[in-house]
């Protein structure tokens, strides 16, 4: 009788203890309404913080959604060259029109003097000089009969021609400068080291080279120079060169 009671006391008391250690789950549940009449629990919101710790990933959307409603992709959408063109005009360092550039700065191609006629006439003047210099040499060192008797010409002719030329540029303003340029200059001393047979074939392949060029620059002048006198310099002077490129002409064809 007494192991009975003593037996039940044991389960009563045992089952009270479990009671208070594990409630029952609608008794741990607190309900809350909200606002539009749906209800959520405190389990599920533990659950889904438990869950958001695990993942990394936002429990709630919503949230998600207010963070990117600003645009934070606008500096990569933006095509670099396109953005750095923006600052180039921006800053003013845009290449000006060149044909704007020169109308602000009055220059004026078709007044007396005109550019067209003053580069010739410079032009004109360092071939001619560097003709008689040449020539000059041809007489000296050239090995030749006929290169040093071209050199003569050279030297009588260009001398004349050099002569009218600086009369017209005077008359238009134009300084012709007395000496050669460094560029005509270094082709004078490079012949200067030259001599016999060596002079003579580098001197005629030059002034063969040198007068078909001249006659085409002439030619043009000829015919499209504004200043009357200079267009009749040009005419004369033409028929010179070719003369002269005639008879250079000749004399390489005997040397080959």
């Amino acid at each position: 009788m007494k192991t009975l009671t003593l037996l039940r006391t044991l389960i009563a008391t045992g089952f009270m203890a479990f009671s208070w250690t594990c409630p029952p789950l609608a008794y741990g549940q607190t309900q809350n309404t909200t606002p539009d009449g749906t209800q959520s629990s405190k389990l599920n919101d533990s659950t889904a913080d438990q869950n958001k710790a695990s993942t990394g990933a936002p429990a709630d959307s919503g949230t998600l959604d207010k963070t990117n409603s600003k645009d934070t992709t606008n500096s990569l959408d933006k095509n670099p060259s396109t953005a750095s063109t923006d600052s180039a005009d921006k800053a003013g360092t845009k290449t000006p029109n060149p044909t704007t550039q020169d109308k602000a700065q009055g220059s004026n191609p078709t007044s007396s003097g005109n550019l067209s006629d003053k580069d010739f006439i410079l032009k004109a003047a360092q071939g001619g000089m560097t003709e008689v210099e040449l020539g000059k040499l041809a007489q000296q060192n050239g090995s030749s009969a006929d290169v040093k008797q071209f050199g003569s010409h050279m030297v009588m002719d260009h001398s004349k021609a050099n002569s009218e030329l600086k009369a017209i540029a005077e008359q238009k303003g134009v300084d012709v400068p007395a000496s050669l340029d460094p560029k005509h200059q270094a082709v004078v001393d490079r012949f200067q080291h030259l001599s016999g047979s060596a002079f003579d074939e580098a001197y005629v392949h030059t002034m063969v080279k040198d007068h078909e060029k001249d006659v085409a620059e002439f030619r043009e002048e000829s015919t499209q120079a504004e200043d009357p006198k200079l267009k009749t310099f040009a005419e004369n002077t033409l028929q010179v060169i070719e003369t002269h490129l005639s008879d250079i002409k000749s004399i390489q064809s005997k040397m080959k």
